[in-house]
């Protein structure tokens, strides 16, 4: 008798437990969108570990869509599957609903999904638990989708909205700025771990992106510094090619890019000063070393000993640099 009456005791407590501390993973705000030029991509964020490997999908020349509250990450690639296939946002996310299968003991009252084509039609679902989160819900338009859950207000998704349809630059980079302003009018309740950013163009390979920041305590702005190197080693590999076809003003152009968005990344820098000499910019070439000694001592050492360098060799300050670091072959000769 007592241990059934300890039993229900323990049961009783689960069961309040329950009701105070749900387990549903709360608090995730997103947006998706396709390009006229056939680019599909997504930018999400939440409190949550590595929000990136199974909320965010997308395919160039069909759609975006996200999954999220309790993901169901059999939506993804059924989803696009059926945008393929020639179904709207809206039909494709009621087949998907009604296939859930109750996926890791939950049921589409759990589910939040946003959806967007390349033909401009978009389509949102928030269900019954979901849309208990504190704040929740969507807003969508043509080409985009934005929706989230456990939000501070609803005026998360609508700054969201205002600054992706204001914003110019490239589909990722408004994708994040709407992503920074749902951020800055409050994002989500609890908290803040992880970001990713999604995106699929025509070309493929290179000019796809596919970042994520698992876990941190600013994710949103390392995202965003991420993109910036993404773009800043579009940048530089740009200006390797012009400097091949003789196009030097551009070129530098093409530098001056990468090394502002660079975020001080070692590899932008090098490659900058190994251009800078290719074309005799060597009072250039001097200043991006100075920058890529600071960042990576190590790598210079041995790069300063790089025979492309050695109409420096007799620089006062590139020998102070040598010398420094050891780089014997490039300290010129007493």
């Amino acid at each position: 008798m007592k241990k059934v009456l300890r039993l229900t005791v323990l049961l009783g407590f689960a069961t309040i437990c329950m009701a105070i501390f749900p387990s549903t993973a709360l608090a995730t705000f997103s947006i998706v969108a396709c390009s006229k030029d056939g680019s599909c991509g997504v930018a999400v964020a939440t409190n949550n570990l590595a929000v990136g490997a199974s909320v965010s999908y997308a395919r160039a020349g069909v759609g975006a869509m996200v999954t999220q509250f309790e993901t169901n990450p059999e939506y993804g690639p059924k989803g696009l599957q059926l945008l393929s296939a020639g179904a709207s946002p809206e039909d494709a996310v009621k087949t998907l609903l009604a296939g859930d299968g109750n996926f890791d003991g939950t049921t589409i009252a759990e589910r939040q999904v946003g959806m967007a084509d390349v033909r401009g039609r978009s389509f949102a679902y928030t269900g019954e638990q979901a849309s208990r989160a504190r704040w929740a819900g969507a807003r969508h338009g043509d080409g985009y989708s934005i929706q989230g859950n456990g939000l501070t207000s609803e005026k998360v998704i609508s700054a969201m909205e205002k600054v992706f349809l204001a914003s110019g630059g490239t589909l990722a980079e408004r994708l994040m700025a709407s992503l920074e302003a749902g951020q800055a009018a409050g994002g989500q309740t609890i908290g803040k771990l992880s970001a990713a950013l999604l995106l699929k163009t025509p070309d493929g390979v290179w000019q796809d992106i596919d970042l994520r920041v698992d876990g941190a305590a600013e994710p949103i702005r390392d995202l965003h510094r991420l993109m910036d190197q993404h773009y800043a080693f579009d940048a530089i590999l740009r200006a390797e090619r012009q400097v091949k076809k003789g196009m030097l003003p551009e070129a530098r152009l093409s530098i001056a890019e990468a090394l502002h968005r660079s975020g001080q990344w070692d590899r932008i820098w090098r490659r900058a000063a190994r251009l800078a000499m290719g074309m005799g910019d060597t009072g250039r070439a001097l200043d991006y070393l100075g920058v890529f000694t600071a960042i990576n001592p190590v790598w210079a050492k041995e790069e300063l000993q790089d025979e492309i360098y050695r109409p420096l060799y007799q620089n006062a300050l590139f020998a102070s640099w040598a010398a420094k670091l050891g780089a014997e072959k490039a300290t010129p000769t007493p």
